[in-house]
């Protein structure tokens, strides 16, 4: 029977991910993770590999986790956060807009730091940026066709384009948000990129 663990293996990764998060891969280094989680270099790495291995570890989860939540907020059925699908998709963006102003320091969004930060040098974050900008892509296209069945939005719009674009939207209000621009011009920019969506005409009545 294998040796149980004197850790709260779920602290501490949360803990390793917001080193590498705050500080960057270069950045941090096996001491400054020994420092933060209060472990050994020998405990850190028999349970969860080297600094490469780590990084993708708690980079690898934090997507699942982004994924899943935008899942949640904008999923169809009955456990819609909102009836209607643009409404969803505006309170996904302008939720998103809000927090990274929120952030004391503005870190921004793990996903873009570690994209930037290490997809270049490291295979398996650029696979895993990729898988994740996929998945949330297709939850925003999702959307978009949920609201062309529900008569909001234009049959003739892209979907899947429209899903892509929305995501760079709010890749580009992540980094804005680091770089100090207020939240009110945040949320805007997050409302006006859903105004550009052709929405569907209004029935014409003979008269």
């Amino acid at each position: 029977m294998g040796r149980k663990r004197g850790f709260d293996e779920t602290a501490v990764l949360d803990v390793v991910r917001d080193q590498f998060w705050t500080t960057g891969f270069v950045g941090t280094s096996t001491y400054d993770l020994m420092a933060a989680t209060g472990l050994g270099k020998g405990s850190i790495y028999k349970a969860f590999g080297n600094k490469d291995a780590l990084y993708v570890r708690v980079f690898s989860d934090y997507c699942q986790d982004l994924v899943t939540q935008a899942r949640e907020q904008l999923q169809d059925g009955p456990q819609a956060v909102l009836p209607s699908p643009m409404a969803r998709l505006e309170h996904y963006l302008v939720s998103l807009a809000e927090a990274f102003a929120a952030e004391s320091p503005r870190r921004g969004c793990f996903l873009t730091k570690a994209t930037a930060d290490r997809a270049g040098e490291d295979k398996l974050v650029a696979q895993t940026a990729r898988r994740a900008y996929e998945d949330l892509a297709g939850l925003l296209a999702a959307a978009v066709r949920d609201a062309q069945d529900a008569g909001e939005v234009a049959d003739h719009v892209d979907g899947t384009a429209l899903g892509y674009l929305l995501l760079s939207v709010v890749r580009g209000i992540d980094s804005m948000a680091k770089a100090g621009v207020d939240e009110a011009t945040l949320r805007r920019t997050a409302r006006a990129a859903l105004d550009l969506i052709p929405r569907m005409d209004p029935p014409q009545f003979q008269g």
